[in-house]
């Protein structure tokens, strides 16, 4: 399934119920449009949506923070702007059409998940970096370039560090506020 735009993550074994909680979110989110399909990694989905994955993940984090503890599935949503092929002139294509989005003043980090490839993180990472011509920052980037390889795909997306959807963090958020 090359046609994926969310990676869902649940524990082992939720991966059905991770589903059916991601549809009923994606329905009170007024999206009505969502397939699922399970990795042969334990606790992995893909997600296909129409619409921007991005504008979802974030509506989503809204309702999610209202009521942390009401989710009992999901763990992570990852939203998705490009797949390709795992393979390194692949990806750096794909992260060439995405850098001219970076604004000239922004940082940047490169975050690389990956279940399945023999590819290495640090050249994933060193590769797609000489790419863009801004500032790095580790601790604290503006702009994070996260690519995410499972099998023989690559999904790769521009993110805030707030574009990520983590219950858990959610959760320990709602118990310090």
């Amino acid at each position: 399934m090359r046609e994926f735009n969310l990676i869902i993550t649940t524990q082992r074994g939720n991966e059905t119920r991770c589903a059916k909680e991601t549809m009923v979110l994606a329905k009170n989110l007024g999206v009505e449009d969502v397939d699922f399909r399970r990795t042969r990694f334990p606790g992995l989905l893909l997600g296909r949506l129409e619409g921007d994955p991005l504008e979802f993940v974030r509506k989503a984090k809204g309702l999610i923070e209202k009521d942390p503890w009401g989710f009992k599935y999901i763990q992570r949503i990852v939203p998705v702007q490009r797949v390709c092929q795992a393979e390194i002139q692949a990806i750096k294509e794909s992260v060439k059409e995405l850098a001219d989005k970076i604004p000239p003043e922004s940082s940047f980090k490169v975050v690389v998940n990956k279940r399945g490839s023999q590819l290495k993180r640090d050249e994933i990472i060193r590769e797609t970096a000489s790419l863009i011509d801004r500032r790095v920052n580790l601790e604290r980037p503006d702009v994070v370039l996260q690519i995410e390889i499972i099998d023989e795909d690559a999904g790769i997306s521009l993110l805030s560090e707030d574009d990520v959807v983590s219950i858990t963090k959610l959760q320990e958020k709602a118990l310090e506020g």
